[in-house]
């Protein structure tokens, strides 16, 4: 199980949900193998990031992993928001070996939104 302060954020589903718009910008990524499904929809402004949504389904690390990711990539430069997410799943507590892909399923639906 994911950790307390990650397990907060999940049962909290904070930025859950969709932007629409010409600005929005839309990324998807499965896991083959598990079948966890990450999608965020992404605002940027002037090369930062200015609003996060998501939809996740699966393990309760892939949707508070991605409940992490519009908390804290609100405001950061694009390029910046891997090691960004990174260094608050540690803040967080980590991850267990098991739970790690999902902050590379994340990671990729960034990367699919163009980030």
């Amino acid at each position: 199980m994911v950790s307390a302060p990650l397990r907060q954020l999940l049962l909290a589903a904070e930025g859950a949900g969709e932007l629409a718009g010409d600005d929005v910008r839309r990324g998807a990524a499965e896991h083959p193998v598990c079948g966890d499904r990450v999608e965020v929809f992404v605002r940027t402004r002037g090369g930062r990031i200015d609003e996060l949504r998501w939809r996740a389904s699966g393990c309760p690390a892939a949707m508070a992993v991605t409940a992490l990711a519009a908390k804290v990539l609100t405001g950061t430069a694009a390029p910046a928001a891997a090691a960004t997410l990174h260094a608050a799943i540690d803040a967080h507590g980590g991850l267990a070996v098991h739970e790690r892909h999902a902050e590379a399923l994340v990671g990729r639906a960034l990367a699919a939104a163009g980030l």
